[in-house]
């Protein structure tokens, strides 16, 4: 196992599409599945989760996890902070692709204030 530095995690994120946010509601522990895109060293992800909308509104910590794998080696990222809605032209929002048809009502974006990784090599000794 290697520990990412916050330059290689971001490489990671740029090339990345999926992830899952993650989030505390008064009565539980809420993950959900998003696609986002990566700049500027923010998350960026359309939504029309109340739920997240909500946690996001109320300031809550945002925890968004992202990974691959190829058979070989696998990665994992981690990025903490807190959401905002942002004025929509200051992001690029026209490129988030989804995975369901649905409308978005947010366009939603993370700024982390801490960000982590791991690379697992299967092929190393």
């Amino acid at each position: 196992m290697v520990r990412l530095d916050a330059d290689q995690c971001w490489e990671r994120l740029h090339r990345s599409r999926t992830a899952r946010v993650a989030f505390r509601t008064e009565e539980s522990l809420e993950v959900i599945p998003v696609n986002y895109v990566a700049e500027d060293r923010r998350l960026v992800f359309a939504t029309s989760s109340t739920v997240i909308l909500d946690a996001v509104h109320a300031g809550r910590e945002i925890v968004m996890e992202a990974d691959e794998h190829d058979g070989w080696t696998a990665w994992s990222v981690v990025a903490k902070g807190t959401a905002h809605l942002p004025d929509t032209r200051n992001v690029s929002a026209q490129r988030l692709r989804s995975m369901l048809a649905t409308p978005k009502r947010a366009t939603v974006v993370l700024e982390p204030t801490s960000i982590t990784g791991r690379l697992f090599d299967q092929a190393a000794p």
